[in-house]
C-alpha cells in the first residue's frame, strides 16, 4: 500500500465512532428493560386507577338510586342560636297549669295552619309513602293527608309539658295520659336520632346548650311549604281561649 493510502486510511479511522464498548452493552439492554418495566407499573397503575374509580361511582348511583324520591324538597339551610325564649318557656309557668297553658298556646303559630296536615296529590307516585290519613280538607269533604314529622313532634313535646305540670299539681295518671305519653317519649327520642344534630356546642356563658349556632332548616321555608299545601285550617274562631298543640 502506497504511503498516501495508508495515511487516508488512518485519517478516516480517526472519524469514525468507535463501537460500543461491552459495558455499554449491557446497560443499554437493562435500560430497555427497565423502561419497559415501568411502562407496565404506570399501565398497572392506571388500570388499578380507573377500576377505583368506576367502582366509586357506582357506589355513589347505588348510593341515590336507594334513598327514595320524597315530594317534600330539600328546603333551604339557616343559621340559629339557641337561646331561652320566654314567649315559649316561662321558667314559673310549671307551677299553675293556667300558666303552663298560656304558654303553650304560644306555640300553635309554630306548627301549620292544618296543624300539620299537607296535601299530596300524587302521592300514589311516592314508594316512600304510607297509606295517608283522611282529614277534612275543608268544611264539607273530607281528603288523603299526611302529618309532617316536625309537627308531629311539637304536639308530642307539647303534650308532654302540659300533663307534665297536671303530675305536679296532683292530677291522677289516667290510661289514655300514660300510653300517649309513653308514645311521645318514644316518638321524640327516635326524632331526635334521626335528626342528628352534629353541631358542635361550648361553654357560654347564657348556661349549658344555649348560645351556640346551629345550622337548621329554615323553619319559616318549611312553613310555607307545609301551608301552601295544607289540609283544613284549623286555627279559627272555634278554638278555646288557651288551646294547645
Amino acid at each position: 500500500m502506497s504511503p498516501s493510502k495508508q495515511e487516508h486510511d488512518e485519517e478516516e479511522q480517526a472519524f469514525l465512532s468507535p463501537g460500543p464498548a461491552p459495558n455499554d452493552a449491557v446497560w443499554s439492554r437493562k435500560s430497555t428493560t427497565s423502561r419497559k418495566a415501568t411502562r407496565y407499573l404506570r399501565l398497572a397503575l392506571e388500570i388499578a386507577m380507573a377500576i377505583v374509580i368506576g367502582l366509586f361511582v357506582a357506589n355513589t348511583v347505588r348510593e341515590k338510586s336507594q334513598v327514595k324520591p320524597s315530594p317534600v324538597p330539600k328546603l333551604p339551610r339557616k343559621t340559629y342560636t339557641f337561646l331561652p325564649d320566654p314567649q315559649y318557656v316561662s321558667e314559673d309557668m310549671l307551677f299553675d297549669e293556667q300558666d303552663t297553658l298560656h304558654t303553650l298556646h304560644s306555640w300553635i303559630p309554630l306548627s301549620a295552619d292544618a296543624r300539620g296536615y299537607v296535601q299530596i296529590p300524587d302521592h300514589d307516585s311516592y314508594d316512600i309513602l304510607n297509606e295517608p290519613y283522611t282529614v277534612p280538607i275543608n268544611r264539607t269533604t273530607d281528603g288523603p293527608a299526611y302529618m309532617m314529622a316536625v309537627f308531629h313532634q311539637l304536639h308530642c313535646l307539647s303534650y308532654i309539658v302540659n300533663h307534665y305540670q297536671q303530675g305536679y299539681a296532683g292530677t291522677e295518671l289516667t290510661e289514655e295520659v300514660a300510653h300517649h305519653s309513653s308514645h311521645c317519649f318514644d316518638y321524640l327520642r327516635q326524632s331526635i336520632m334521626c335528626a342528628g344534630d352534629t353541631n358542635l356546642e361550648g361553654e357560654t356563658e347564657a348556661g349549658p346548650g344555649w348560645g351556640s349556632e346551629h345550622e337548621c332548616v329554615n323553619y319559616d321555608a318549611l312553613l310555607n311549604w307545609a301551608n301552601e299545601r295544607s289540609a283544613m285550617k284549623w286555627r279559627n274562631a272555634l278554638l278555646p281561649g288557651e288551646a294547645i298543640l
